[in-house]
């Protein structure tokens, strides 16, 4: 089977789980024996590029005031320009419907099309493909793709401009064959505002983008907290540090580690100077993410925003590590309270201290909730979802 796999972003060009879950889905379906073609955007030139005999990467730099991934640099009304191109961006259509007319796919399974353009569906029908569409987050209601779960009913997210802008979407976006929602949290969310009328919808698991491996723990006398992901505010990172510096100054005894970067890392800087309490890793590769996972005992979610099916739990799942999570919906799904982790109230301190002091007296107990996480992770393998997504193709 040939198939084209569209996402804004593909590696070295990664900002977070999505990107991990198509390099899985194209991995994957190269394993398989299928034919891939990747369409995807770059900060540079336009060119296409082989990898193997069955693998093509195609980039394009579609003209607009910036790369997609620069837009938190510019004021609101540059943001609001850039939008407006994105979504009627002549440019990229033209470009993907000249390569899909050259491949000629059976599939065209689309993902994440901000930074691309809005109009890639509407080629797709005109060229009478088969579209296969996955929701990664809520950018299709919301442009920034984040819904603060404290203002959900705020007209910053309900407002007049949000109904224009969803209508808009609605229409563009049409209805694929098949939409697929890692979380059963989003896919009510797009019925309910009535996207994909006609499609065919599914809740189908992100693959676990990790390799399952034992690992062998390392013991602190400490509780040891990791968050892992973006360092940015709607993460709930400077939430977190907040809590855990007035955890630690009610008497508490822990670690946190912090693995990432972002535009909120100058901020935590100022949290850690001086504190091994607290200790920043920056960015780290995928290849050391064993080491952090075998020293810590619970992987920390604080997500202030409406959150899908996040990669890093399956992530710590896969690895033994229990999860203490924002109770938010996606993440809701997938953590039974006291087996595999545990939730608090999103961006509640008092809940939240309330649950590290809990880890902090119950330091085997978590290390028990570890040893049950691999037999209750939710996420697929590799072969599993391309094995399902294979099935959706046809």
């Amino acid at each position: 089977m040939k198939v084209c796999v569209i996402n804004n972003l593909y590696p070295p060009y990664v900002r977070g789980g999505a990107e991990q879950v198509v390099v899985k889905t194209v991995e994957g379906l190269l394993d398989a024996g299928h034919t891939v073609i990747v369409i995807t955007s770059t900060p540079q030139g336009d060119y296409c590029e082989r990898e193997g005999d069955r693998l093509m990467i195609c980039r394009y730099r579609p003209w607009n005031i910036f790369y997609h991934t620069d837009g938190h640099r510019y004021g609101v009304f540059t943001r609001l320009a850039w939008h407006i191109v994105n979504l009627f961006h002549i440019g990229a259509a033209k470009r993907v419907h000249k390569i899909l007319q050259e491949f000629e796919p059976d599939v065209v399974h689309t993902h994440n099309l901000m930074g691309l353009s809005f109009l890639i569906p509407l080629v797709i029908r005109r060229l009478g493909l088969r579209h296969v569409h996955t929701v990664h987050d809520v950018q299709l209601v919301e442009p920034s793709g984040i819904i603060r779960k404290t203002r959900e009913r705020s007209w910053r997210y309900t407002g007049l401009h949000v109904v224009l802008y969803s209508a808009l979407l609605r229409s563009l976006m049409g209805s694929p064959h098949v939409v697929i929602s890692p979380s059963q949290f989003l896919l009510n969310f797009y019925e309910s505002r009535g996207f994909f009328r006609t499609s065919k919808r599914v809740v189908l698991r992100n693959p676990v983008t990790t390799d399952l491996r034992p690992l062998t723990k390392t013991s602190h006398a400490e509780v040891q907290f990791l968050y892992l992901g973006q360092i940015e505010e709607h993460k709930g990172i400077v939430f977190l540090a907040e809590t855990f510096l007035r955890f630690l100054r009610e008497g508490g005894r822990g670690v946190l580690h912090i693995a990432g970067t972002g535009s909120q890392a100058a901020r935590l800087q100022e949290f850690a100077r001086g504190r091994h309490t607290i200790v920043l890793h920056g960015k780290v590769a995928r290849e050391e993410l064993p080491k952090l996972f075998a020293s810590a005992d619970v992987t920390v979610v604080p997500s202030l925003c409406y959150e899908n099916s996040p990669t890093v739990i399956f992530e710590s799942f896969s690895f033994g590590v229990p999860v203490l999570a924002s109770k938010v919906e996606g993440i809701a799904e997938l953590i039974h309270e006291r087996e595999n982790g545990m939730t608090f109230q999103t961006e509640n301190p008092e809940s939240l201290l309330e649950k590290l002091r809990w880890c902090a007296l119950h330091h085997e107990v978590l290390h028990q909730m570890g040893g049950k996480t691999a037999a209750s992770l939710t996420g697929l393998s590799q072969g599993e979802y391309v094995e399902k997504l294979s099935a959706l193709y046809r």
